[in-house]
């Protein structure tokens, strides 16, 4: 059990009257106020950093105009990959990676085709396969880290991502060029993985330029008892809690006349047009 905030008794299972039974007082009623201030303060700093992860948030994605852009060019390489990636001759059991083949027709080869014989006939185009899926996982998982861009890691993360993009991009373009003459698989590679190697280049510059060009980040002010958090952080290095908490009065006042003397002004005029 707690102990009574008043005379500091211990306070025992039987003590369940709202009444301390050493001095008496009112055990829910007593420094109510000042137990309400503390549980305002503490909501305050917790609101005040979640608003810094909200600041940070939203200039990572409309910081800037070429933040805004990045948007965009992140997402836009995934849409080649719906136009023909690969033309291919393949043979028998393998009809999903015959003729025009788009990102789903991939994505059917991974479920229905047999991969243990796809990479004993065709080690090249299984890795363009294989490349090819990494990508579009990695273009999800760069879209979502933008939520992380103005994190103190972000341009290390921004560069490697950035460069397996380009890597996991270029491979399936080169994969049907790999392919020896006379083997299982033959064919060429199709306007779809050569306008997603473009896009994916023009993604790259953009993010790059938007990380090594950082918009300043603009933190909604936050309040604690009518202090501003950061006055009152430091007031909390030198003051005493009840010196804080007469100055949050005092603040919390001015502010309620202040908001008292606009309304009764506004009513004046309102009375004033109303007479007029």
């Amino acid at each position: 059990m707690a102990n009574c905030p008043k005379c500091g008794e211990h306070l025992r299972l039987i003590d369940w009257k709202q009444k301390c039974p050493h001095c008496g007082v009112n055990l829910i009623l007593y420094d109510r106020q000042e137990r309400l201030m503390q549980e305002a303060d503490v909501a305050e700093v917790q609101h005040y950093h979640f608003q810094k992860k909200i600041d940070r948030l939203k200039t990572a994605f409309i910081g800037s105009k070429p933040a805004i852009a990045r948007i965009f060019t992140s997402l836009l390489p995934v849409g080649a990959l719906f136009l023909p990636v690969w033309k291919l001759t393949a043979p028998e059991g393998f009809a999903q990676l015959s003729g025009n083949v788009t990102v789903i027709n991939v994505y059917n080869a991974l479920r229905e085709c047999d991969l243990g014989a796809l990479m004993k006939l065709s080690p090249q185009l299984t890795a363009g396969v294989f490349s090819l899926a990494l990508s579009v996982v990695l273009v999800l998982l760069h879209f979502i880290l933008l939520t992380l861009a103005c994190s103190p890691k972000a341009k290390p993360r921004g560069v490697a991502l950035n460069v397996l993009l380009l890597l996991t991009s270029l491979l399936p373009a080169a994969a049907p060029f790999l392919l020896p003459k006379g083997g299982a698989f033959t064919g060429t590679a199709g306007i779809g993985a050569y306008l997603y190697l473009g896009l994916m280049i023009v993604n790259a510059a953009v993010d790059l330029w938007v990380l090594w060009h950082p918009v300043e980040i603009v933190h909604k002010q936050c309040y604690v008892g009518g202090i501003p958090i950061e006055e009152y952080f430091e007031m909390e290095k030198t003051m005493t809690r009840e010196a804080i908490r007469a100055e949050q009065y005092r603040r919390l006042q001015e502010r309620y006349n202040e908001k008292q003397a606009a309304f009764e002004a506004a009513e004046r005029e309102k009375e004033a047009h109303a007479n007029g």
